[in-house]
């Protein structure tokens, strides 16, 4: 790529406080590389490297793009019947002319740089007023137009009727009302909605495409999947990542995680978790509460030396959630002077009963660790804060 190049996309979408995550990035991504009509076609391979980011982030923030109105998305297939890299258009109002788009107008296949356009412009359409140039600066034509894939969408077809004839405005208020009673229909199924509404976030799912995912699925698959979901929302928890259902569905991850776990199973399948990280500290504290041995989980993830740190493995059902980690207290493990806190030091004596001796501010080599409250129970501290609490001083 040589020279600036303009980026031409929807103005809402600058204040729109719905584009969340890398959405507007990948959103000015498209609207940099299309043609004539909006169309292009980007990996999102390509993508995530540019933004330095993971696949399923792009395909996450694509689909935001969709579902708020600013792109449309197309599958395009090999002869053979073998996925290419998806076609993408970015919408700029609500009329879009059937003239902008045509068979001719040049896509960008997985490379991050295209050519310029070389459709003529339909008549009544004025022509740039710019001499047509390659990408290298030199005058000269453009290489010629490598796109063969015609829109198939219902919706494209109908836009194709002259402009002022109502029909587009007709059609795409029928397209609204059409999603609306899918969307109906999807609710009705209880078997889907069984697993959709175990979902993250599946308020703002496209649930319309994740029914349409589900019912192309055999019977063993939705038996597969079914089992998996709870796993994989417990997986996508320790991760802090955020996947789309009808990604789950389409991508068939449980198939992956079935392979890593060795099975999926809610109540057996063991997920890692961090050592020294919040969920590691909730299943500490746990499993100290329950009288269970802790100092083996202790040593494994605060090894002597440059020994590895392990973490633990927690059946699925039994992963921390939110509310669980909110519950625990930060403390400091060293003043600004650099001294051991207070609090600190009541935890350390508290575990030495317990046997945890390396419990301490050398071997934890952490600033801040996560306890159950700030003082350990039946401590003066404690003691002393409850008695505040109880007298209002």
């Amino acid at each position: 790529m040589s020279g600036p190049r303009y980026s031409i996309i929807h103005g809402d979408a600058a204040t729109d406080p719905r584009l969340k995550g890398k959405a507007l990035q990948v959103l000015c991504i498209l609207g940099r590389h299309t043609d004539r009509g909006g169309w292009c076609s980007r990996s999102q391979v390509k993508m995530a490297g540019q933004l330095q980011c993971a696949r399923s982030t792009i395909q996450a923030a694509i689909s935001i793009l969709v579902e708020c109105g600013y792109v449309q998305q197309q599958e395009r297939f090999h002869p053979n019947n073998g996925k290419r890299s998806h076609e993408y258009r970015v919408l700029l109002d609500d009329k879009r002319p059937a003239e902008f788009i045509n068979n001719s107008d040049e896509l960008d296949e997985d490379d991050d740089d295209i050519s310029g356009d070389t459709a003529p412009p339909h008549a009544g359409i004025p022509a740039s007023p710019m001499p047509p140039q390659n990408r290298h600066g030199d005058a000269g034509p453009e290489p010629a137009s490598n796109r063969t894939t015609s829109s198939n969408n219902d919706l494209e077809r109908d836009a194709r009727s002259p402009l002022g004839s109502g029909l587009e405005i007709r059609k795409k208020l029928d397209a609204g009302a059409e999603r609306a009673a899918l969307a109906e229909v999807a609710r009705a199924d209880e078997a889907f909605m069984s697993q959709f509404r175990q979902w993250p976030k599946q308020d703002t799912d496209n649930i319309v495409r994740s029914h349409g995912s589900w019912l192309r699925l055999s019977e063993a698959d939705r038996a597969a999947a079914s089992a998996a979901v709870p796993v994989f929302i417990a997986k996508l928890r320790i991760d802090r990542a955020h996947c789309r259902f009808f990604t789950f569905i389409e991508e068939r991850k449980w198939l992956d995680l079935a392979v890593k776990a060795g099975g999926v199973s809610a109540s057996s399948t063991l997920l890692p978790i961090e050592p020294g990280t919040d969920m590691w500290w909730v299943v500490f504290w746990r499993r100290w509460k329950n009288g269970e041995r802790i100092k083996f989980m202790f040593d494994q993830a605060f090894p002597i030396g440059a020994q590895p740190r392990q973490g633990v493995g927690v059946p699925a059902n039994s992963v921390p959630k939110p509310g669980d980690v909110a519950a625990l207290e930060t403390i400091a493990v060293r003043d600004s002077s650099g001294a051991v806190t207070p609090e600190f030091r009541a935890w350390a004596d508290r575990m030495s009963k317990d046997l945890v001796f390396r419990f301490n501010a050398n071997d934890l080599r952490m600033p801040f660790i996560k306890v159950p409250s700030q003082w350990p129970p039946g401590h003066e501290g404690q003691i002393r804060n409850e008695f505040s609490e109880a007298s209002g001083l």
